[in-house]
């Protein structure tokens, strides 16, 4: 079949999927083409809302009946993964690039950056948890508020916790407010796909799970010990005691099918288990920079996952962590003596420009740190930088580099000392295990690949 005849009459075949009358199919069939020719700003907030509530509810009933289907057609994989709903909105070369886009995409392999549609598969098979809710309150808890305040019996309790379809139902709320958070401009969003919202080529706004796969990557090839979760370590049978080492935990990155500008760290780790992913959502046409934008979501990620590891104590600089020295610095900058002037007022500026949010400040200097100072480029300040290097470690190669400058050659022997003390604690385990002629546990493996980075 040609590209232009499956994107032909798209809206009224995504509808009809849905379950949708030929009335209500001609009624919003006239509502998009009134919306696309309306010059007043509040009849299209108007339009804008109904479109929104139609997108929302057709994408709710396809996921259903999707999940019963033996087959999927082509323009439901377009609404599904992309948001497309129509030709004329979209404009007619979109639309056919977005169908040969779905081709390539379900062909592709999939690693950590997923569509929100897959993620809702995994939802629905109990593979992950539903996200938290805007008010930071996960699906177990929501349920127990629900008990509480006598919505819900306490014996649907145990029942609703293990209920499929109510999972789904959740997060599928969760993602359409996440949506309009994550399209930079929620009073003028539109989940619909539609070519006026893309501030650049449809082809160079289009996120690719490989690409985004490969930035993060790149990421994580310069900030080496970013998704490092520490935990403890024990294998009586080896003569293993209870020893803290190290495992790599890569995000979740869910793809909404928006177009938007503003990518959202969204959870540090699932429920309260700490050795769970981390959550992070991106439209699908991205109308910012990529890198940039995903370099910010993992000094996020930073900042709240040093959170959860302190608890209360997170500021507390008796007990060394990222935070609690970020936080001291920022709290104390005009009294200290190791900032000339110049710098002082740079910071007040920072201060002013986040409205006091150390946490927007922290982010800043930590995109500084990857894309500016790892290459030598001095960005930062010599206090935020050495709090910075000494919790964020360099590969090997940039170590390599970068001692060799007398203004990181201090921060580096510190990471250095630290992956040397690792590296002698790997090969005192080993020498156990040897002793034990047994094969050397995967743990062990894992950790020593990530000191030799």
């Amino acid at each position: 079949m040609l590209y232009k005849e499956i994107v032909t009459d798209s809206l009224k075949k995504i509808l009809k999927f849905s379950g949708y009358s030929d009335y209500e199919i001609k009624e919003y069939r006239d509502l998009i083409d009134t919306y696309m020719v309306e010059k007043d700003d509040e009849k299209k907030r108007t339009i804008r809302k109904k479109l929104n509530s139609l997108f929302f509810d057709c994408y709710r009933e396809c996921i259903f009946k999707v999940f019963d289907a033996d087959g999927v057609p082509p323009e439901i994989q377009m609404f599904l993964l992309f948001g497309y709903m129509d030709e004329k909105l979209a404009g007619m070369q979109n639309a056919i690039a977005i169908c040969k886009l779905t081709e390539l995409y379900m062909e592709m392999k999939k690693e950590n950056t997923i569509s929100l549609f897959e993620w809702l598969c995994l939802v629905h098979r109990g593979e992950r948890m539903p996200s938290m809710n805007d008010m930071s309150i996960d699906y177990e808890q929501s349920l127990r508020d629900m008990v509480r305040t006598h919505e819900i019996k306490e014996a649907d309790l145990r029942p609703m916790l293990c209920d499929r379809h109510k999972k789904l139902e959740y997060e599928l709320n969760n993602a359409f407010s996440i949506m309009r958070r994550v399209s930079g401009s929620p009073t003028r969003f539109l989940a619909i796909f539609n070519e006026a919202s893309l501030e650049k080529p449809l082809l160079k706004a289009v996120l690719m799970n490989d690409e985004v796969d490969k930035v993060l990557k790149g990421i994580v090839n310069v900030d080496i010990n970013l998704f490092n979760h520490e935990y403890t370590y024990a294998n009586p049978k080896v003569g293993i005691e209870n020893v803290r080492i190290q495992k790599e935990i890569l995000p979740d990155i869910i793809l909404l099918p928006i177009i938007g500008s503003r990518p959202m760290m969204w959870q540090e780790i699932e429920g309260r288990n700490r050795q769970t992913p981390s959550r992070m959502f991106f439209p699908k046409f991205l109308n910012s920079e990529l890198k940039p934008q995903l370099i910010k979501c993992c000094g996020e990620y930073r900042w709240e996952f040093c959170k959860r590891e302190q608890g209360a104590r997170w500021q507390d600089i008796s007990d060394p962590s990222l935070c609690a020295y970020f936080y001291n610095y920022i709290s104390t900058f005009k009294k200290n003596h190791q900032l000339s002037q110049e710098q002082k007022e740079k910071v007040s500026a920072q201060y002013a420009k986040y409205r006091h949010n150390i946490k927007d400040i922290f982010v800043e200097d930590y995109s500084k740190l990857i894309a500016n100072e790892a290459e030598g480029n001095i960005r930062l300040n010599r206090v935020s930088r050495s709090i910075l290097m000494r919790f964020c470690y360099f590969n090997k190669d940039i170590r390599a580099e970068l001692i060799k400058n007398n203004l990181y050659s201090e921060y580096i022997n510190v990471v250095n000392n630290q992956i040397e003390k690792n590296k002698k604690l790997i090969q005192t385990m080993k020498k156990r295990i040897d002793d034990y002629n047994a094969m050397i546990p995967t743990e062990i493996k894992e950790f020593e690949i990530l000191m030799n980075r």
